[in-house]
């Protein structure tokens, strides 16, 4: 006799679970919430969650109406074909289709967060626990980044060779795609020391990022290396001046990732100052209770014009957030015709001025990615915003949304969005004919002939592939995101040499003598 019988009950309830998106099975299954909390920089993955979302909507926008990425105003308004008089063709407005800055902000997001915790460690005047972070950052690193990748590969080259992937032919046995498929993994994603050289990569193009990831996370690890027994200032302007050394370079990403570590150390020590701050509030709120109880009055203190102080930095972070919001809308053509970001591009140093031609709006989004993630973090309102529930969801599943999209849309949006009617062109039974297409789908639905019709199709394009992007992300993050990032934890404590760790001492502290923190 069987010790367990199976429950059909239970295994129904289980699949359902993997199933569905995990805030669904938060509202129907009580048991199923997961305990989530705050911490110092949860804002940033709120940033970086509506920003994989904002890529989405960048490559949807490309795949299916391009015309609508050009600027306001560019196009001829005696053509409706051409015009470009739709309202999410404005300035700021056009910012929730463009993708392309998104990514400039990821990378600064990945410099803040991966340097926190060892910058924290160097200002505890801990370095063992710094370099123990670097140890275990480096070590995960790939599994974190390549994992997940690997995996959504694999699946597309099934599907490809399944012939379902819609636009792409089969091989002709599987050993050729699987040797296609390995070369795409060895060269042109887990290969990260050549990333721009070969910046499309097989079965999912947008994956291009992932070794530019990689490769200056290796970067940034190495520089906190290097300078986590320096003073403060001094690794301060160290930084700073290889910030300057990739500019000149043309190397963004290097200056994003670094600027991200920069940003990270003037976090920790803003933090420092308000609970220095709170500390000397606590000490002045005793003495006014002092005074109360002495004199029956509390002593009025004036104030060093600090409000003021505050008000000025306020409108300034304000205002970088808004400039990042008119350049986030730099078009990939007609640049030099765009009001306000032509004069950007005119300005545009060198060597980004004569490298491409998408390279200026590299250097503007890499300025302009350092200014913004710097400002949220200094303004309590957007903080929240990204603090919110909606924006903490999206953080969680941001980089199963950025792997996944590609891969929904190739397989949906052609059967989703459809096509206008196209009428039969040429002669009929003469070389060159093509016969009539009929409208179907959501642009078959709503026309494509002007702008209005395009800005409807556009918004309910994503009504449909939206919700099917989101359940693919959250599903992929549960099924392959989340086990790959634990079973790297296992793998390090495994492969971890116990007896070769730093000896721990009272207070977990050891120092080079003459070694100071804040010098």
């Amino acid at each position: 006799m069987l010790r367990h019988q199976i429950n059909p009950l239970s295994w129904a309830d289980t699949f359902l679970r993997a199933l569905i998106p995990s805030f669904i099975a938060d509202a129907i299954f009580s048991d199923h919430r997961k305990a989530t909390r705050l911490h110092p920089t949860s804002y940033l993955d709120g940033l970086r969650g509506i920003a994989s979302v904002l890529v989405f909507f960048c490559h949807y926008t490309e795949d299916n109406y391009r015309s609508l990425t050009r600027s306001y105003g560019v196009g001829d308004k005696d053509r409706p074909e051409t015009a470009t008089t739709g309202w999410i063709q404005l300035p700021f407005l056009r910012i929730i289709f463009s993708g392309r800055p998104m990514v400039h902000i990821f990378f600064v997001i990945s410099g803040f967060v991966l340097s926190y915790k060892p910058i924290k460690s160097i200002h505890a005047r801990d370095l063992d626990k710094c370099y123990t972070a670097l140890s275990s950052s480096t070590f995960r690193r790939a599994f974190r980044l390549f994992g997940p990748c690997v995996a959504s590969a694999f699946m597309i080259m099934c599907l490809q060779q399944l012939d379902l992937y819609p636009g792409r032919n089969p091989r002709d046995t599987w050993a050729e795609q699987l040797m296609a498929w390995k070369r795409v993994i060895f060269t042109q994603i887990t290969w990260p020391w050549a990333w721009d050289k070969d910046m499309m990569p097989g079965y999912d193009i947008h994956l291009w990022t992932i070794p530019i990831e990689f490769a200056h996370s290796m970067l940034l690890f190495m520089v906190i290396l290097m300078l986590a027994r320096t003073k403060l200032r001094i690794r301060q302007m160290a930084v700073l001046g290889l910030m300057g050394y990739c500019l000149s370079c043309g190397k963004w990403a290097g200056f994003e990732f670094l600027a991200g570590l920069f940003l990270a150390e003037v976090h920790v020590l803003k933090s420092a100052r308000e609970q220095q701050s709170k500390e000397w509030e606590s000490v002045a709120q005793e003495e006014e209770d002092d005074d109360l109880n002495k004199y029956g009055h509390r002593e009025v203190r004036q104030g060093g014009g600090f409000v003021s102080l505050s008000t000025l930095k306020t409108i300034f972070c304000i205002g970088l957030v808004i400039l990042g919001l008119f350049v986030g809308g730099w078009p990939n053509h007609e640049a030099d015709k765009t009001p306000g970001i032509r004069w950007f591009l005119a300005k545009t140093p060198m060597p980004f001025a004569k490298m491409d031609h998408l390279a200026p709006q590299k250097f503007w989004f890499g300025l302009c990615a350092v200014g913004t993630v710097w400002a949220v973090g200094e303004l309590p309102l957007l903080i929240r915003l990204f603090e919110g529930s909606l924006a903490q969801y999206c953080g969680r599943i941001s980089y199963a949304i950025y792997i996944c999209h590609g891969p929904v849309l190739g397989l949906f949006q052609n059967y989703v969005m459809g096509s206008q009617f196209v009428p039969a062109q040429g002669e009929l039974g003469k070389d060159g004919y093509k016969v009539a297409v009929e409208a179907h789908g959501i642009k078959g639905m709503t026309g494509m002939e002007n702008t209005t019709q395009k800005t409807t199709g556009w918004f309910l394009g994503l009504c449909v592939l939206g919700p099917v992007v989101v359940w693919a992300a959250d599903v992929f993050m549960r099924a392959i995101d989340e086990p790959i990032v634990r079973i790297a934890r296992k793998m390090e404590n495994v492969c971890l040499d116990r007896e070769a760790q730093p000896e721990q001492r009272p207070g977990g502290r050891r120092l080079e003598p003459g070694y100071s923190a804040a010098a």
